[in-house]
């Protein structure tokens, strides 16, 4: 294992009894080494990925109905989402893809990512079962479990607070602006402050910027005293 490989054990935390299971989910297709790239445990990954936001959502959310839970869901696993978790655990460093490959794409595709991320799942849950796999998986979207029914509805808090700017404050629409990033790649923590009309009104911090706007809307709508 490398030096890399041993930081993806420590950011997805999980470590690895069966290290082939870890070094086969990072080896791209382009390979052309048949069964052994990442393509079967990619599709593990995909349905494993799946079952454990399933269960998740349907814990926490007992009064939603099926049709809001497959929403949330999709909302969660969509490709987007996967690519940047991806990005966030820096996959694409210790991607293996082939040299023409490589000469093609510099940099993996989205979709490249997201089959690396898939196949990590499939990769964690064969290594250490099921509840390795769930404590990956819900450590790793725990924003986005959270944050499931707005989403799904569309009545996140940066558009609540983009709604309330523009009837309150003459069509004027918050500004986020990043403050602070700290901590190490895999585990990043971003704070960020929103304004209106150039006036500072709240900050919030999250593991991604798009979290850390979010409770910094949130935080600024229970207050609404700007």
């Amino acid at each position: 294992m490398t030096t890399k490989t041993s930081t993806l054990e420590v950011a997805t935390g999980h470590r690895f009894e069966n290290r082939e299971l870890l070094s086969q989910a990072l080896k791209h297709p382009s390979l052309d080494i048949g069964l052994e790239d990442n393509q079967r445990l990619e599709f593990l990954g995909d349905a494993v990925l799946g079952l454990v936001v399933t269960d998740a959502l349907y814990q926490r959310y007992p009064d939603e109905p099926e049709g809001r839970l497959a929403r949330m869901r999709a909302s969660i696993v969509s490709g987007k989402s996967l690519a940047e978790k991806a990005a966030r655990l820096d996959l694409a460093s210790v991607l293996e893809v082939s040299e023409a490959q490589h000469k093609h794409r510099p940099e993996p595709s989205g979709g490249m990512l997201e089959d690396a991320f898939e196949a990590l799942v499939g990769a964690i849950y064969l290594d250490g079962g099921l509840p390795a796999a769930r404590a990956f998986v819900e450590k790793t979207f725990d924003d986005e479990l959270s944050q499931a029914p707005e989403t799904a509805a569309g009545h996140t808090p940066k558009n609540q607070l983009q709604e309330w700017s523009q009837q309150n404050r003459d069509g004027a629409r918050p500004e986020y602006r990043l403050l602070d990033t700290e901590g190490p790649d895999h585990d990043r923590r971003y704070t960020v402050e929103v304004r209106i009309d150039g006036h500072a009104v709240a900050r919030g911090s999250g593991s991604s910027k798009k979290h850390a706007e979010a409770e910094a809307a949130a935080r600024a709508l229970q207050s609404l005293e700007f």
